[in-house]
């Protein structure tokens, strides 16, 4: 037997189905016994890379043109060049076309000339989906970071869209987010509590851990 499973853009609006957009995946079994039953891991994973690459770039498609105008005038902007964007992703690396374009001449002043505008990489600041940071951090908490990747490589599509050190990489920058926020808890505590006057400390001391983030604060003198 032979699964054939293709990728078609249907418009939401009025349900119009594009044709043409590729087959996806052939599963193909020989024979009629249940030896290999369902998706292999292999087969999963190459599906499941695919899918994502099909969407993103579709999604992609449908977003660019309403970026395509000044949002002060209306007017069309000029198209200079075409770049590449990776994504990364749960499901791999994902590369996308990403036009650059001229601001608008309304927007030009002595002070401010003419510019390049690059809207998918504005769109895109971090270049990596929540699912895929949200998964780096946790495994990263229970395991050495070069353990973490190879799980993640194992089951996911991964391929060299992830790595130890960019493992490592990720889970500093959160350990520095997590310090601005409670250094900005810090500032907003109260002068005093229950009209005794406490001593607060602004600093907080962080350390990078293999497998973790760990962040201690120093609470007022006498808590």
């Amino acid at each position: 037997m032979r699964l054939i499973i293709e990728a078609r853009l249907v418009d939401g609006d009025n349900d119009t189905v594009e044709e043409g957009d590729g087959v996806l995946a052939v599963v193909e079994r020989p024979d009629c016994s249940l030896a290999e039953l369902g998706l292999t891991l292999a087969e999963g994973r190459s599906l499941l890379a695919k899918v994502q690459a099909e969407l993103i770039s579709k999604q992609v498609q449908w977003w660019l043109p309403g970026q395509t105008c000044c949002q002060k005038c209306g007017a069309a902007l000029s198209h200079k060049d075409s770049r590449s964007t990776v994504l990364r992703t749960v499901y791999g690396k994902v590369t996308v076309k990403s036009p650059r374009l001229w601001s608008c001449a309304c927007q030009e002043t002595a002070q401010t000339p003419q510019r390049v505008v690059h809207p998918l990489s504005r769109a895109l600041v971090r270049r990596i989906t929540p699912e895929l940071e949200y998964l780096e951090a946790k495994w990263a908490a229970h395991l050495p970071y070069r353990q973490a990747a190879a799980m993640l490589k194992e089951v996911l599509p991964l391929d060299k869209g992830i790595s130890s050190s960019g493992i490592r990489d990720r889970i500093l920058d959160l350990g520095k987010q997590l310090d601005a926020d409670i250094e900005r808890d810090i500032a907003q505590l109260p002068g005093c509590v229950a009209h005794e006057q406490v001593r607060e400390s602004s600093h907080v001391a962080s350390v990078s851990v293999d497998s973790a983030w760990a962040a201690k604060l120093r609470l007022p003198a006498g808590r």
